[in-house]
């Protein structure tokens, strides 16, 4: 669980507070490594009006690479079509931790997900003794990746 964003089902849909984290987040990105710090300060990351708000993107892509010595991870996040005009790719170096959390099918999208694991509605990054650990809660389920450091960018659809 996400330790300062707020993200509870309700009837309806979800109930998302991003302020707790936004609050602590100065502090917070002082400690992060240099691409975790730029991607969670960036002022659209939690702007719910901002075509680059992380708010529901949806799940492209997790990809895997494994090399001698080192574990990346690049996770595609493809745009909404009412919201986004890009996607996100986040890829994350020297990876130590990698969780993808289903939920209860069903129980959580109101049967909005188009996808099994849905769609993002908030994500958190912060300081892990590995470098930074970012969890992201879905719809249906989460993801959770420790590495040294991420980068982040905004790609145009293919």
């Amino acid at each position: 669980m996400m330790e300062h964003v707020l993200v509870e089902s309700v009837r309806d849909g979800f109930s998302l507070d991003p302020r707790p984290y936004l609050e602590r987040l100065p502090v917070l990105a002082e400690r992060l490594p240099p691409g975790a710090a730029a991607f969670a300060l960036d002022p659209d990351h939690y702007d719910f009006g901002s075509v680059r708000c992380v708010k529901d993107l949806r799940l492209s892509a997790l990809v895997v690479r494994d090399s001698r010595d080192r574990l990346a991870v690049e996770l595609q996040l493809g745009p909404h079509r009412f919201k986004h005009d890009a996607g996100l790719v986040i890829t994350y170096r020297d990876v130590t931790g990698l969780v993808v959390e289903p939920g209860d099918r069903g129980a959580l999208d109101g049967g909005w997900a188009d996808t099994r694991l849905g769609s993002v509605q908030l994500d958190e990054v912060v300081p892990h003794a590995d470098g930074c650990s970012h969890e992201i809660a879905l719809t249906d389920g989460r993801i959770r990746v420790t590495a040294a450091d991420l980068t982040a960018r905004w790609q145009e659809p293919a």
